[in-house]
C-alpha cells in the first residue's frame, strides 16, 4: 500500500470515527430533550385532567406521555454508557451506519423553526379547551425544536472534536495510527469511484 493510500485511509477512518463520536453525543442529548419534552407534556395533561370532572382521556394521555418520557430517560442512560466505549473497537468489524440528520446550522434551524411553528399552532388550537395542556404542548415542542441544532452542531464540529480527543488521549492516538479495520480499504476504494 502506498503512502498516499495510507493517508487516504487514515483520513477516511478519522472521518468515520469523528461522526461516530458525534452521533453518540447527539443521541445522548436527544434522549434527554425527548425525555424532558414528554414529561412536560405528560404533566401538563395530568394537571389539566384535574378539575370538576376528572378527564379519563387526558389522564391516559398523561400516563402514556410520562411513560414515554421515562423510556427516553432510560435511553439517555444507555446512550451515556456508550459515550465511553472505545471508538476503534466499535468500528473493528464493520463501518457504522451514517445518519441523515442535519449537518449545517441552516438545516438545524429549519427543524427548530418547524417544531416551534407546530407547537405554537397546537397551543393556539388547544388554548380554548385546555389552557394548561396548551402551554405544556408549546413548551414540549420548543424543547423538541432543540433537536435540529443539537445534531447540526455535533455533526458539523465532529472532525475538530475528534482531533481534540486524539490530542488528549495518547493511547488512542497511537492505536489509531496502526488500526485498520477489515472494511476500510474497500470503503476508500468505493469513495474514490463515487468521486
Amino acid at each position: 500500500m502506498s503512502t498516499f493510500d495510507g493517508d487516504a485511509e487514515r483520513t477516511y477512518l478519522a472521518r468515520v470515527l469523528a461522526e461516530l463520536t458525534a452521533i453518540r453525543r447527539a443521541r445522548l442529548l436527544s434522549m434527554l430533550v425527548l425525555a424532558a419534552a414528554m414529561l412536560v407534556a405528560g404533566l401538563g395533561a395530568a394537571f389539566q385532567a384535574q378539575g370538576e370532572r376528572t378527564d379519563a382521556v387526558l389522564l391516559f394521555s398523561a400516563f402514556s406521555l410520562i411513560m414515554i418520557g421515562i423510556v427516553c430517560a432510560i435511553g439517555a442512560i444507555i446512550a451515556w454508557t456508550r459515550l465511553g466505549r472505545d471508538p476503534l473497537d466499535s468500528v473493528a468489524a464493520r463501518r457504522p451506519a451514517t445518519t441523515r440528520a442535519p449537518r449545517t446550522p441552516g438545516g438545524g434551524m429549519a427543524i427548530a423553526i418547524g417544531f416551534a411553528v407546530v407547537g405554537l399552532l397546537l397551543g393556539f388550537l388547544l388554548w380554548a379547551q385546555t389552557p394548561i395542556l396548551a402551554v405544556a404542548v408549546v413548551l414540549a415542542c420548543l424543547l423538541l425544536a432543540c433537536l435540529g441544532p443539537i445534531w447540526a452542531r455535533e455533526l458539523s464540529s465532529a472532525d475538530d472534536r475528534f482531533a481534540l480527543i486524539l490530542a488528549s488521549d495518547d493511547e488512542l492516538a497511537t492505536r489509531f495510527e496502526t488500526f485498520t479495520p477489515i472494511w476500510l480499504h474497500d470503503a476508500v476504494e468505493s469513495e474514490r469511484r463515487e468521486d
